[in-house]
């Protein structure tokens, strides 16, 4: 439970205090709870997603939604989002580019991609409000992208090098292996199996074969968007492991919101 604690307080905003600084191995340890973790804020924010679509038009509830999303995680993965387009973006050297991302300033290329990524989460899930004929699309893929996320952030983290003597993230990274990568990246691709199916308007003995195809279908599409979400964080991981030298802090917070971002786009796209 000590170990679950300390990955929500590291996840969310949840104000969480500790008598004493968390010992190396309980940090190590609350990876195991990301799922967990995931799904208990993914939960949340569909229930606030089905909520605000109820409430309001598709453009406001979408607004309601990202506010509540950046509110629960306080910004923290945004943040190491943008410290690593000036990190990637900037410097000649991967000592160039680690001192970029410790400078809380921030620059051009920050701004831009912090634009671009909520923006792109806002187009998704208005087009996902809209689907009159998939009434829970929106909160499933909301929640299933902020589960899938924190799941496929130990792709980045496994085997890795931590590029810094110390730092946030080292206890993390340089303790994952690569089996538990492999086991919750699997967790993540059931969890997009699941997807919704509109209601059918056939006749009832036609019903039985095509939720059949309907249940094709979606292991299908789902395995589409994982292997797109899993090669992108391969894609991603190299370019840090070449430009920076390994994997930081900012490398997994980067990694999760690209996971929500894509898996929502692929989502609004196919559905």
């Amino acid at each position: 439970m000590h170990s679950f604690l300390i990955a929500l307080a590291f996840l969310s905003v949840t104000p969480i205090r500790f008598r004493a600084l968390p010992a190396d191995e309980a940090v190590a340890r609350s990876r195991y709870w990301y799922a967990a973790v995931g799904l208990l804020l993914g939960a949340l924010l569909a229930g606030w997603t089905w909520a605000a679509g109820h409430l309001a038009p598709p453009g406001i509830a979408a607004f309601l939604v990202l506010l509540a999303w950046v509110g629960v995680t306080g910004a923290l993965h945004l943040d190491g989002f943008c410290d690593l387009c000036d990190g990637l973006c900037g410097g000649w050297t991967p000592e160039d580019r680690l001192r970029i991302m410790k400078d809380p300033q921030r620059g051009s290329f920050a701004i831009a991609g912090c634009v671009l990524l909520l923006l792109g989460k806002y187009v998704a899930l208005v087009q996902l409000l809209q689907l009159s004929h998939f009434p829970l699309a929106a909160p499933w893929a909301v929640g299933v992208a902020v589960l899938a996320a924190r799941c496929l952030v130990l792709t980045l983290a496994a085997e890795a090098r931590y590029p810094r003597p110390e730092g946030t993230g080292k206890l993390l990274i340089e303790a994952t292996r690569s089996p538990e990568a492999v086991a919750f990246a699997l967790l993540a691709w059931g969890a997009m199996i699941l997807s919704p199916r509109a209601p059918l308007e056939t006749e009832p003995h036609l019903a039985v074969w095509l939720q059949r195809f309907a249940a094709l279908d979606a292991f299908y599409r789902a395995t589409l968007w994982f292997v797109l979400i899993w090669l992108l964080l391969l894609l991603l991981r190299k370019q840090c492991e070449r430009r920076l030298g390994g994997i930081t802090g900012d490398c997994l917070g980067a990694g999760i919101e690209l996971v929500e971002l894509v898996f929502l786009l692929s989502v609004a796209v196919s559905l």
